[in-house]
């Protein structure tokens, strides 16, 4: 019993502050997502688009991590040459399987500086952030009902 008194002393007190901080603080951070996203496109619209195969997916060992993996693509340039080129990021786990057909985005200027395309990639950042915000906004909301719920009056 004193703990479930303990909880609703600790609810009543933080619960109003919250419920008014976190729906406001949830906005900011779903529009500081949308800044990101917008950020994110407008560096990538110089970059030219291509549709790369993953050739092979690289194997190094790591001191320290075990080995690594890092895919291997080959694609054409708007003009026709073909580039190969192995990707920097390197996991643990075979990400990409040979054959895997993946969007990339390369510089005109030096396209074996491409880099993947996917979405995750391009705008993890804006994702977690949108993601944070709605749960705050939510978390806030819920809590200005549960004490509208509670209290009526007030």
């Amino acid at each position: 019993m004193q703990l479930l008194r303990w909880l609703r002393d600790v609810f009543a007190r933080y619960a109003p502050g919250a419920g008014a901080f976190l729906p406001w603080s949830g906005g900011v951070l779903m529009a500081l997502a949308a800044l990101v996203a917008a950020w994110d496109w407008y560096g990538t619209r110089p970059s030219l688009r291509a549709t790369a195969t993953v050739t092979e997916n690289v194997a190094e060992m790591v001191p320290g991590q075990g080995v690594l993996y890092s895919p291997r693509l080959r694609f054409r340039t708007q003009t026709g040459a073909l580039i190969q080129v192995v990707i920097p990021d390197k996991t643990d786990a075979i990400e990409f399987p040979a054959g895997t057909s993946l969007p990339v985005l390369y510089p005109a200027a030096d396209p074996a500086q491409a880099h993947l395309a996917t979405v995750w990639r391009l705008y993890a950042t804006a994702i977690l952030l949108a993601v944070l915000g709605v749960v705050l906004f939510d978390a806030g909301l819920i809590l200005r009902i549960l004490l509208r719920r509670l209290n009526p009056t007030g």
